[in-house]
């Protein structure tokens, strides 16, 4: 096979703990972490240095507050603005109560004090805001906003009280040019050659999700892919980076029974994008509250992932759960606790509401985007039928199914040809648009936008049918579980459940690689 791997080891420059640089070898390496972090360590070829040059990536800032409950009790423990995601200049965006998260909405209108996590994007700008700028933004726009319920708050992670930065360069991706030049599909080239293999996000999707998918497809391919793991089963295998993607292969490559795999993390820290912090209070019954900075949502598409880690004993006590408004929910796909700003989204038409219950924004988005613009826009909810748009909603996601197949294939979570055809829409809206399924506008809207992925109208249509994908939609429509759902003991625990089974070396600093590649970067 043309990238199988070669005789020649690589080696690594590394000072660990502060130490004196040392040596180690290896005869595969896997770049879990961000590769444009090693650029100048690394002797790159021109190809990878041209390829990663083409990546865009937006910036997804947390802030985890203490917020007094007011006397008029919030409707929403969840709030996301279209609007703001839109703009993606870094304001403030949304937030997530976790104490309703974890505990239901009622319990914590029913608390003096809740733990709130807000956040905020900004789009791919040559130089982002600054962690301070972030929080100064923050500090100015949320007593402005209509939608902000919580008047009196503290800041709990303050940059000076966390060893983490929660300004994050995120989703690394490729606009409509990168697509159409074909740059997923040279990332996949690129696997093996030089004895290296690249597992990060950027390679499909920022999400754990993707990552571990991408993982499979990567073993499960190999020949046809053009590349193999080496045959020595005690052959050296060093990983760069312990975040979920890094350490999901590296177990991948454990189950596999290679027993020479050792992960090197810079940080002090394993976790990478995953920020679960745990407090013992505020609590309404001395429960600790998991609040996610980072990695939060499931659906129905990590069935299968997330059946994996259990049978590996990775997720003991750690619950899936749903987001509901009471604390005794019979009907899994009850009454959640998600709300949606309606500001900028109904433009030439009459919307009262500054926020309306998701389900609702849903039917109201998709009958808007699918029947404008509007004669007498007074009387544009006149054919509005709630029972009737649900089932068309239903039918147009099955269509959507049907399109999905037909444009980007079955295999997860890429197809490994370029899709030609995908490839010559604009945006996620314009492929909704030109196939007669803005209907499902508001329901894909959340479900793609939520977790800081882009808005419809910006982001390749490409990656909307990658994230938006058939395990997804069929759970949606026939799963029992919501459809949204967040762990009870936060995505963390997993990380650290899956720890002590992998050879992690944390604070090591990789000062140099050199693979003997052609055209190396000194």
């Amino acid at each position: 096979m043309k990238n199988s791997p070669t005789s020649n080891p690589v080696s690594l420059s590394v000072s660990i703990d502060g130490g004196a640089q040392v040596t180690k070898t290896c005869d595969l390496l896997v770049v879990a972490c961000e590769p444009r972090n090693l650029i100048g360590t690394c002797d790159y070829t021109q190809a990878e240095l041209d390829l990663f040059s083409k990546f865009k990536n937006f910036t997804f800032h947390t802030t985890l507050v203490k917020v007094k409950v007011p006397a008029v009790k919030p409707e929403f423990g969840i709030i996301l603005s279209p609007q703001e995601i839109s703009n993606m200049a870094g304001n403030v965006s949304g937030y997530r109560n976790e104490t309703a998260k974890q505990f239901s909405l009622e319990t914590a209108n029913g608390m003096t004090e809740n733990l709130v996590t807000v956040y905020q994007l900004e789009g791919p700008e040559t130089t982002p805001m600054t962690e301070q700028q972030f929080l100064d933004n923050l500090n100015a726009t949320l007593p402005t906003l209509s939608w902000w319920p919580y008047p009196e708050y503290e800041i709990v992670t303050d940059p000076a009280s966390l060893p983490v930065d929660l300004r994050t360069p995120y989703f690394d991706h490729f606009d409509n040019a990168g697509l159409l030049a074909g740059g997923p599909w040279d990332y996949l080239d690129l696997q093996g050659k030089n004895n290296t293999i690249y597992v990060h996000g950027s390679t499909c999707f920022e999400s754990v999700l993707q990552c571990w998918q991408y993982g499979g497809m990567l073993i499960e391919n190999q020949g046809r892919l053009g590349w193999s793991l080496p045959e020595d089963k005690d052959a050296s295998i060093i990983v760069l980076g312990a975040g979920p993607s890094g350490m999901m292969f590296a177990h991948r490559l454990k189950e596999l029974c290679y027993t020479n795999v050792e992960i090197l993390e810079c940080t002090d820290r394993f976790g990478g994008k995953t920020h679960t912090v745990t407090y013992d209070t505020p609590s309404p019954n001395g429960d600790p509250t998991a609040c996610e900075l980072g990695t939060c949502y499931l659906s129905p598409a990590y069935d299968a992932m997330a059946k994996h880690f259990a049978a590996c004993d990775f997720m003991q006590g750690n619950i899936r759960e749903g987001m509901f408004l009471t604390p005794c929910h019979d009907d899994p796909k009850g009454k959640t606790i998600r709300g949606m700003t309606t500001a900028g989204q109904f433009d030439g038409v009459p919307m009262t509401k500054p926020m309306i219950e998701y389900t609702e924004y849903t039917l109201f988005k998709g009958y808007y985007e699918a029947n404008q613009p509007f004669a007498e826009p007074t009387k544009w909810l006149d054919g509005f039928d709630p029972e009737k748009l649900t089932r068309d909603m239903l039918l147009k996601l099955l269509e959507y199914d049907a399109l999905l197949a037909l444009y980007r294939g079955l295999t997860l979570p890429m197809p490994l040809s370029p899709p030609t055809e995908l490839l010559q829409y604009e945006s996620f809206y314009d492929f909704l648009e030109k196939n007669d399924l803005l209907l499902l506008t508001g329901m894909l809207e959340y479900a793609y936008s939520v977790q800081g992925y882009g808005p419809l109208k910006q982001i390749p249509a490409y990656y909307g049918l990658i994230w938006i994908s058939l395990p997804l939609t069929v759970g949606m429509i026939f799963s029992d579980k919501p459809a949204v759902t967040v762990l009870s003991k936060g995505w963390l625990d997993i990380w650290t459940q899956m720890a002590p089974t992998l050879d992690i070396t944390l604070n090591a600093h990789v000062t140099g690689i050199d693979r003997g590649a052609v055209g190396q970067v000194t």
